[in-house]
């Protein structure tokens, strides 16, 4: 599914250059959660950025489904990048719109009816366990809730990549498992490949199949 080949990121800084990523190497098999593991400052989520080519690579290659991604021209890229969905430490979720409006958002330039984007995005809310929140807002959930209405915006746009990039590290131990879970039964129901970006090695052990480490 994905392959990095080489893949090098450097920052110019006022102090000199900055080499964030170095000649990574690496293969990941479609249907397979491939956990990255590292203390802070790494450059996991650089590295994770260039998979969908957020960043560039200084050098390299990204190639995912056999096309090397670095090659494409933007449009090709845009097309590409539905294929790959991904939550965050922070959630991102608009706080002044309901939970139902936030998997929507992510449908606003699909081409489909207002009614289809409703019914479909009621159906992922029910996919995460929270159908019965759709028209709450994101104050009123916990950070366990509002991480899966993350994930359910995510999947709105039926991605085969799912990037988890420290999308548990806000979350306490009880919330942390459940989200692994979560992630882990949508592995196994959708298909997804999911990269798991992490610091914690009790997340990757819980449900990585394989492990990758940054130094």
């Amino acid at each position: 599914m994905i392959r990095l080949e080489h893949v090098s990121k450097t920052f110019d800084s006022r102090a000199g250059n900055v080499h964030a990523v170095q000649d990574v190497t690496l293969t990941i098999q479609d249907k397979e959660i491939y956990g990255i593991i590292g203390f802070s400052g790494a450059g996991k989520s650089t590295l994770v950025r260039c998979i969908n080519l957020l960043e560039r690579p200084s050098r390299g290659a990204v190639v995912i489904d056999d096309q090397d991604i670095t090659k494409m021209k933007d449009k090709e890229l845009r097309a590409m990048r539905k294929k790959i969905g991904m939550i965050f430490q922070h959630f991102n979720l608009l706080n002044e719109t309901t939970v139902l409006d936030n998997v929507m958002f992510a449908l606003k330039h699909s081409k489909l009816s207002d009614d289809e984007v409703e019914q479909k995005s009621l159906k992922l809310l029910d996919l995460v366990g929270l159908k019965d929140k759709a028209d709450a807002y994101p104050v009123q959930l916990s950070g366990g809730e509002q991480q899966r209405v993350a994930i359910a915006r995510a999947l709105a746009n039926d991605p085969e990549i799912l990037i988890s990039d420290e999308a548990t590290s806000a979350l306490d131990p009880r919330n942390t498992n459940q989200i692994l879970d979560l992630l882990k039964d949508l592995n196994e129901k959708l298909g997804l490949t999911i990269i798991l970006i992490t610091h914690e090695m009790d997340a990757v052990k819980r449900v990585a199949n394989k492990i990758a480490v940054m130094q």
